[in-house]
């Protein structure tokens, strides 16, 4: 798991972004020390991948303390945001983390962005939580965390033993020709984002939405999502279109387990295709076509087809996984088509954000990684109540204003959804 999402870089910025904001300042060295200690407890942070015919990660024997946190000043916080959310974690000088601070003269915005190869997005928010108990609570006693542990899949697949038989790879289908965000073939982009966060009854009427047709809010935001993407690419009305569609395969595993945040810490989420026909004339339409599609992969162990896929390709060795990665790459610019992307995250719980009883916070939310264009990828989190969702997309390739007036479009079909 850690090898292909390193070797995703070829498709783009694999760093995911945990967006925190502080009412107040959060304390520097308070935040060093924390950070530091995480870095300490789980080995994978403060490491480098080192590609080789079998890659492995290379433990740091030091790490700079001072360049684990930099401090920017701004008198317009939400103007210079964007800068900061570009900067990326490069895996092979390591650490696998970085973190970013926002000033202005009466708040914090925290950024702390970390890479695919190290863990996926509830990782993200497990690091998270460990690095505000530590400032929380200096000194906590963190689990320890296995410095060989076993990062794949293995525990999840052993659940699935008949699934898991030699010769089960498939090689996945070519898109449909064209079926990718409207782009030029500008390649000095950008890394950017497009971020709406929804007023607190959007999430309650998007929930009304789903249940009148007995549909999750996955389904409904998937509806909008597809309606939204219709209308701006225009694809031919009779072909079915995939969207990625992300899923965390720790649902299969026993919960009283997963006790340690730092045993979260790893990849274990992977996406399959939700095939969906363009021209519904309705959102209800929409949402009984997207409810179908997700139905089909529900009934039959979500995401396991994936990783058995992905296991088993792997067994091939750090070379095949590139060559993989670098034929997709040339598939999506052959055929012009890049499936979208949609990670629905989830709640943010309390605890992640609890830095400090002084320290409030007004908003969290993740932005998640940014496929080179014409590839977009939509991250979901919600945070009391609000549903922030942000799409990474790179620019001017995409043009920034084409993509607020797509997040316009695309809002606007979800119920309450006018941020």
């Amino acid at each position: 798991m850690d090898q292909f999402n390193y070797a995703l870089g070829a498709l783009g910025d694999q760093s995911m972004r945990m967006v925190i904001a502080f009412e107040g300042h959060l304390d520097e060295r308070r935040l060093q020390e924390a950070a530091a200690a995480v870095l300490a407890g789980i080995p994978v942070l403060n490491a480098r991948f080192v590609e080789s015919e079998t890659p492995y990660w290379e433990r740091l024997q030091e790490t700079d303390r001072g360049k684990l946190i930099q401090v920017h000043i701004a008198t317009d916080g939400a103007r210079e945001l964007p800068r900061i959310l570009r900067l990326a974690v490069d895996p092979v000088l390591g650490p696998q983390i970085r973190l970013n601070v926002l000033r202005t003269s009466d708040s914090d915005t925290l950024c702390i962005t970390v890479h695919h190869a190290a863990m996926d997005a509830r990782g993200l928010l497990a690091c998270t939580r460990l690095i505000a108990e530590q400032y929380r609570d200096p000194g906590h006693a963190m689990s320890p965390v296995a410095a060989l542990r076993d990062r794949s899949l293995a525990e999840v697949l052993a659940r699935f033993p008949e699934a898991c038989t030699a010769g089960n790879y498939t090689a996945p289908e070519d898109p449909p020709e064209g079926w990718a965000f409207p782009a030029t073939n500008n390649t000095a982009f950008s890394r950017s984002f497009a971020i709406r966060t929804l007023p607190p009854y959007s999430l309650d009427a998007i929930k009304r939405a789903g249940h009148c047709q007995g549909a999750t809010v996955t389904d409904v935001v998937l509806a909008a999502y597809f309606l939204a993407l219709c209308t701006t690419i225009h694809p031919a009305p009779a072909s079915l279109l995939p969207v990625m569609v992300s899923i965390d395969l720790r649902r299969y595993l026993d919960s009283t387990l997963l006790t340690s945040p730092g045993e979260l810490v790893s990849n274990q989420s992977v996406a399959f295709l939700v095939m969906m026909a363009p021209g519904a004339v309705t959102f209800d339409e929409a949402i009984a076509q997207a409810r179908a599609a997700m139905e089909v992969h529900m009934a039959h162990n979500p995401g396991i087809g994936s990783a058995i896929d992905t296991e088993q390709f792997g067994y091939g060795g750090f070379a095949r996984i590139c060559g993989r990665v670098q034929a997709m790459k040339e598939t999506y610019a052959t055929r012009r088509a890049n499936p979208p992307f949609l990670a629905n995250i989830g709640i943010i719980p309390e605890e992640t954000v609890a830095f400090s009883p002084d320290l409030p916070v007004t908003g969290a939310y993740v932005a998640g990684i940014v496929i080179d264009p014409p590839g977009v990828v939509l991250a979901a989190t919600t945070f009391r109540g609000r549903l922030t969702l942000a799409m990474g997309y790179g620019a001017p390739a995409i043009p920034r204003d084409a993509m607020e007036r797509f997040m316009d479009t695309f809002t606007g079909y979800l119920p309450g959804g006018k941020s």
